[in-house]
């Protein structure tokens, strides 16, 4: 049974809110305490229960996300009940990162040495001179000693500039992921975190790029790109350097990239959500340069230039959608 007529329609609050809950709920780092008071608070109140309801069914268009405790809500005709919600600060740092922490724990994000927010970049100067600069949602620890120059990058993105020192050979510098170390021979060179793999860009000089086991490396030149795994690193392939690192000017450059790749790009610069169906938006490929500090304008351009429809539903969820063929 649906809502009927004589119920209010939710307010910006509780969609806000319930936006919140579900970006939470399909993070994979949802407790059944989190579940549970995400029940409650769909009860509370028709609004709630009515807001969340919608909000499931936009989601479950994406993640496959089941729509029950809104629609049980909706079905019940118990009092609204009176919960107080005590988990609204841990799920509103979901959106600080943009999704970030749905892919690194909450405290090894807030506890880095050096983080970036959605939409901020930053730039970081070692005690050695080497820079660093940190892309949109991106997180990294530094550690100095005798005998290495590390940099953990926990999250996200980085530009590398490696200082020049008298004995480079004494003070290796590298960056370690989980997956691997991309350890500079005196160079600037990207790296990148992404689902199961760490990406490298060389921009000067060369890299030398190894798995996390030992078991596999290579040496990356100048505009070649490897991905290392914990067991493995990639054939170098070429790409445009420059190209890669066009975010530290604020710009993403797309040469016939399909959208989806575009709009992931966009959406790790966006405080809200992002959604749309990656299969869909593969079969549609753009070219251009687009600010990635205007996400709406960039949006408005592409809805003008290709077949789709951008839904702005709250500030915290946007909705891409192939328009259907007439």
């Amino acid at each position: 049974m649906m809502a009927n007529s004589a119920q209010p329609e939710p307010d910006d609050a509780a969609v806000d809110q319930a936006i919140l809950w579900l970006t939470q709920l399909s993070s994979g780092l949802a407790s059944e305490e989190e579940r549970r008071a995400y029940r409650d608070w769909c009860a509370q109140h028709p609004q709630n229960a009515l807001a969340a309801h919608r909000m499931e069914g936009i989601f479950s268009r994406f993640d496959g996300l089941p729509a029950e405790p809104a629609r049980a809500a909706l079905e019940s005709q118990r009092p609204p009940r009176r919960k107080a919600i005590k988990l609204a600060l841990t799920v509103a740092l979901l959106l600080t990162g943009g999704g970030l922490l749905s892919q690194l724990p909450q405290a090894q994000y807030w506890n880095a040495d050096y983080r970036t927010a959605a939409g901020e970049r930053r730039v970081v100067e070692l005690a050695d001179h080497s820079t660093l600069t940190l892309n949109s949602g991106s997180a990294v620890n530094i550690r100095y000693d005798g005998h290495e120059r590390r940099v953990d990058l926990l999250a996200g993105e980085v530009l590398v500039q490696v200082a020049h020192i008298a004995d480079p050979a004494s003070q290796r510098f590298a960056v370690h992921t989980g997956d691997g170390e991309a350890r500079a021979l005196g160079t600037r060179y990207l790296v990148r975190r992404e689902s199961g793999a760490t990406v490298v860009t060389v921009l000067e000089s060369a890299v030398l790029a190894g798995s996390a086991d030992g078991s596999s490396s290579r040496t990356v030149l100048p505009d070649q790109r490897v991905r290392i795994s914990a067991h493995a690193v990639s054939t170098p392939q070429a790409v445009d350097g420059e190209q890669a690192a066009s975010w530290v000017r604020g710009r993403l450059v797309a040469d016939n990239a399909p959208l989806s790749q575009v709009l992931a790009e966009l959406s790790r610069y966006r405080r809200g959500l992002l959604r749309y169906d990656a299969a869909q938006m593969d079969a549609l490929r753009i070219s251009g340069v687009f600010a990635l500090d205007d996400g709406d304008r960039t949006l408005a351009t592409l809805q003008a230039l290709l077949p789709i429809t951008v839904e702005h539903y709250t500030p915290l969820l946007t909705v891409v959608s192939v328009k259907p063929k007439k």
